[in-house]
């Protein structure tokens, strides 16, 4: 062990399949969690308890503007050039409510050791602390805009974008009424109402406080040569410091000395209908400092009472018709805070919630639970644990680590849940669980009920009362004020647009060609005939677990039948069967396996395209036959025309899909896009787009759920048929032969159907379409077919997406633009989309898009800048998973026609790219940004402005 650290403690812990340690820096104190795994995905991070004291949003801005420059890295983005120009598996920074966390990793140690130094420097030596041009770009600056002092700047934009979401805004009410003082009573992301409130000086105060070793957390995790790796962290950083008392303890409040009762409103537009539109939420905190078996008991009931598809909370208010949707809401901070909320009620429910979920609580405290449900939760617990984080297991515990390890407690305790499961397991049988229910839920008087009520306009009169402020802090302006913002905004444009110097371009750190792997990387695979279906086979590191897939062939569905199909999906599992009912089922489904998730999606070809409806499961090998069993019970004897229970699921899925709306716009405006000019991307709507919400919200508002059943239960017997199925099987080798053992009655039992394929009524349209909803943001995408200008795809595409999103759509519309981002997607079907995040703008991004092929055409990039590019996208070609997940992703490529030579033939392209070739893109770009195919999300009155669109849609259903 380094003579510069002191070893805290050291354990072996079978859930990470290795040996952890604790060390404390002797000179600084900082404190180093290392996970000795042999994880080929290398994984670091530093972490700093960041307790904020007001909600400007200070932790965020700082952590936006760290990554901006430091003291050996000169250019102004060395986050984005290492986004662009790395083989980086995970690479970012994430605020909570009280710290603030920089994470990477890589596969490629030269690349992980590069990274690693980046953010080091960059936490301690950020070139922000002389540059306030990043604390102007990254948090905000005043503007004057016509008539009115406005402000701009990327996490301002974000955070709008976060308070136009209704959910967000009750969290923060729940947040502020559970802690009305101390470091959780202040929103650390920022209140945009706040934000301008943050001066530069008091941006540097808070990282000289708490970006300091003495308030670290560091994880080294992986393939490492530890001993090198803590001589590097010692010699080239934490030596340099002394100890200091960073004085981050979190401000904690008085608890309310009985329960309490809130009322409060949230915006809605003018045109949508107010009733049955209230929150009502339940919340408490039960304690501070919770240990780790406090943690996942509370994990344990968040499952058991609510997220569970018959939560023994949730299943009495939906029986009672309260809400569309019931929902709960964890903290991750140091108090352990529990809130239900039920989504979209009548106003005159409110008691009736109250009373539900006060008499349930009370009822479970002294009736108890039901044997089998604890024992299903458990092993569904288990099985996560076994089935491990995914392709970042590292770095999720990490994260979990900080539960216990940020507040004093050790962070291996937080990470050694098999002990904790097992002594919750052995509890089965006695009071324990009824007690807990008591001590956490019946006995904290720090709670409160709360009723919040939709008030029409709220944010429009908001926006015209800071409108009128606005202009009057212009009008109060002196021309000498008014002068010095003009040229702080001058000065800035002109930071943003200069470009990097060669000197400053030089001391980012790089990979060469030569430094990366060789190839693709190979995913074994053996296909055979099981009981007259083709069935892939990879053996692969599974940790004990069988992993099934199942894709059944949807080419003979007519288009609304698709939309069942999908519809379908989101039933299953929900409605009772012929031999369980819905909590019968729903046991046996975890007693059997780690449950069932059943998608759509639609599969690319080299020849056109494929929807499939794919089902997933996993099981241990004794737990096979079980589980095959449910499954056919599922797809075969569900009650698909139970009209009550379909009610409740619709009404769910509508808050569920609304819910997304705001989190996902980029995403939803860069698919609905291709539906103008893409037959799959048709299809892949009607299942999972907006057309599929828009069929979600017809079914509730006709309520003819009896004539839904019916037309789901005649698309399930199409469905599933012998001769439109292909399976897969993902296993440890010695457990294959037994799983297709298993398997094999299981795929007997389905029937050939011999139907055609079915044609689609598809017909290309050109449309600019506009999409509104209540939002300060806006979200944009341009897009067309190169096909269609007989282009063929070639690998050097990759390239020119990572060119066009890193150096020029970054550029103009995150960093000048004050969007949270923005990019451009190219796929080998030819289907391009833009794309922008949280935008306050819409016809600067426009303009944006219409100037792709201009900058092509006059791209400069030396033979290093063009290296960069290419090395950025080769994980593009040969991703970085999880062992399990390479099998899915093998079951695909097997799918839809992909060989390993294809991939490697892209990937030779890629690596052969010239700047001449990207150039040679301007003028398709040109032609397909002039077909004006156009889709946006947002404020109908930021849309409308603009005068660019031909369709409004608003999505306040």
């Amino acid at each position: 062990m380094n003579e510069k650290y002191t070893l805290i403690e050291k354990r072996t812990i079978d859930e990470l399949h290795g040996e952890v340690s604790l060390l404390k820096h002797n000179r600084t104190g900082a404190e180093i969690l290392l996970i000795d795994n042999h994880n080929h995905n290398k994984t670091f991070s530093i972490g700093f308890k960041t307790p904020p004291e007001d909600s400007t949003g200070v932790a965020h801005i700082v952590e936006h503007s760290t990554l901006s420059g430091s003291r050996k890295y000169k250019t102004k983005e060395p986050f984005m050039d290492m986004v662009a120009s790395s083989v980086q598996t995970f690479l970012n920074a994430m605020t909570y409510p009280d710290k603030t966390l920089y994470p990477i990793s890589s596969r490629n140690e030269k690349d992980f050791n590069q990274l690693m130094d980046v953010y080091l420097d960059a936490v301690f030596y950020p070139a922000m602390k002389e540059n306030p041009k990043i604390f102007y770009q990254e948090g905000w600056h005043p503007e004057i805009q016509e008539d009115r002092l406005v402000a701009n700047g990327v996490v301002f934009n974000e955070m709008k974008g976060v308070y136009s979401d209704p959910n967000n805004r009750i969290s923060d009410m729940i947040r502020e009424k559970l802690h009305p003082t101390g470091t959780y009573s202040h929103d650390s992301g920022g209140n945009p109402k706040n934000i301008p409130e943050l001066t530069y000086d008091a941006f540097l105060d808070f990282h000289s406080r708490y970006y300091h070793p003495s308030n670290s957390y560091i994880l080294l995790a992986g393939d490492l040569d530890f001993d090198e790796r803590l001589d590097y962290l010692n010699r080239e950083y934490l030596s340099r410091f002394d100890s200091e008392d960073p004085d981050s303890a979190i401000q904690g409040h008085a608890f309310y000395d009985e329960a309490q009762e809130f009322q409060a409103t949230y915006d809605l537009s003018e045109e949508e209908d107010p009733a049955g539109k209230n929150y009502f939420a339940f919340a408490l905190t039960a304690k501070v400092d919770p240990t780790p078996e406090d943690l996942l008991l509370r994990n344990f009931f968040q499952e058991l009472l609510i997220e569970s598809e018959n939560g023994l909370l949730k299943k009495p208010l939906q029986a009672a018709g309260i809400g569309e949707d019931v929902y709960s809401e964890l903290s991750v901070t140091n108090t352990w805070d529990f809130a239900v909320v039920a989504y979209r009620a009548e106003e005159n429910r409110y008691e009736e919630f109250k009373s539900i979920v006060t008499d349930t609580l009370a009822r479970l405290a002294d009736e108890g639970i039901d044997e089998d449900v604890l024992e299903a939760t458990l092993e569904k617990f288990e099985f996560t644990v076994r089935r491990g984080g995914g392709s970042h297991a590292d770095l999720i515990s990490y994260i979990g680590a900080l539960n216990t390890w940020l507040y004093g407690q050790s962070p291996l305790d937080g990470l050694e849940l098999l002990p904790l499961l097992k002594k919750l397991r052995e509890k089965i049988g006695t009071d324990y669980y009824q007690e807990k229910i008591r001590e956490f839920f019946l006995e904290p008087t720090h709670r409160f009920f709360m009723n919040v009520a939709p008030e029409k306009g709220k944010q429009k009169k908001e926006e015209d009362a800071l409108a009128a402020k606005q202009k009057a802090d212009l009008a109060a302006l002196s021309d000498e004020e008014k002068k010095d913002i003009e040229n702080l905004v001058e000065a800035l444009r002109a930071y943003q647009t200069a470009p990097d110097s060669a000197e400053a371009k030089a001391t980012i750190p790089k990979l060469d060609l030569k430094d990366l792997a060789d190839g693709i990387t190979e995913i074994p695979r053996t296909v055979t005939e099981t009981c007259g279906v083709t069935t892939t086979k990879n053996p692969l590191n599974t940790n004990g677990i069988v992993y099934t897939n199942l894709a059944f062939d949807m080419g003979h569905l007519s288009e609304e039948e698709l939309a069942y199909a999908s519809l379908l999906g989101e039933v299953f599992t929900k409605v009772a069967t012929e031999n369980y009912d819905e909590a019968a089922l729903e046991t046996e489904i975890f007693l059997s396996g780690g449950g069932f998730t059943f998608d759509t999606p639609v599969e690319e070809t080299n020849d056109g395209y494929k929807p499939y409806f794919f089902i997933s499961t996993g099981a241990l090998p004794r737990q096979l036959e079980r589980g095959y069993a449910v499954l056919d019970e599922i797809l075969t004897k569900s009650r698909l025309t139970d009209a009550n229970r379909l009610k409740t699921i619709l009404e769910g899925l509508k808050a569920d899909i609304a819910n997304t709306l705001l989190q996902s716009g980029h995403l939803i405006v860069s698919n609905r896009v291709r539906t103008h000019f893409s037959e799959s991307a048709y299809v892949d709507d009607i299942m999972n787009g907006l057309s599929f919400f828009d069929f979600v919200c017809d079914l509730v508002d006709e309520k003819d759920y009896d004539a839904a059943g019916k037309k789901l239960q005649r698309v399930a017997e199409k469905l599933f048929a012998k001769d439109r199925l292909t399976a897969n099987l993902i296993a440890e080798e010695d457990d294959l032969p037994a799983a297709e053992k298993a398997i094999a009655p299981f795929l007997a039992s389905f029937k050939d159907l011999g139907a055609e394929d079915y044609a689609v009524a598809f017909q290309p349209e050109k449309v600019r379409e506009a999409f509104t909803l209540n939002s300060q943001v806006n979200y944009i995408a341009k897009g067309g077919n190169f096909k269609a200008l007989n282009k063929a795809y070639s690998g050097d595409m990759a390239v020119l997406a990572n060119v066009i999103s890193n150096l020029y759509l970054h550029r103009e519309i995150r960093a000048k633009g004050g969007a949270y981002g923005a990019g451009i997607r190219i796929a080998k079907s030819g289907n391009v989309a833009t794309y922008s995040y949280r935008d306050p703008h819409v016809a600067q991004t426009i303009a944006a898009y219409d100037g792709m092929g201009d900058f092509l055409r006059a791209l400069e990039l030396s033979d290093r800048d063009l290296a960069d590019m290419i090395i950025g996208v080769m994980n593009t070609f040969d991703p970085h998973m999880a062992p399990a997940a390479y099998g899915i992703l093998d079951f695909k490529r097997f799918l839809n026609g992909t060989s390993k030579e294809e991939l490697e033939a892209l990937r030779n392209q890629a690596l052969a790219t010239t700047v001449e070739d990207l150039r040679g893109y301007g003028d398709m770009l040109d032609a397909l940004m002039a077909e004006e195919q156009m889709v946006a999300m947002g404020s109908e009155a930021a849309l409308k402005e603009t005068n660019a669109f031909d369709r409004y849609e608003s999505l306040n259903r």
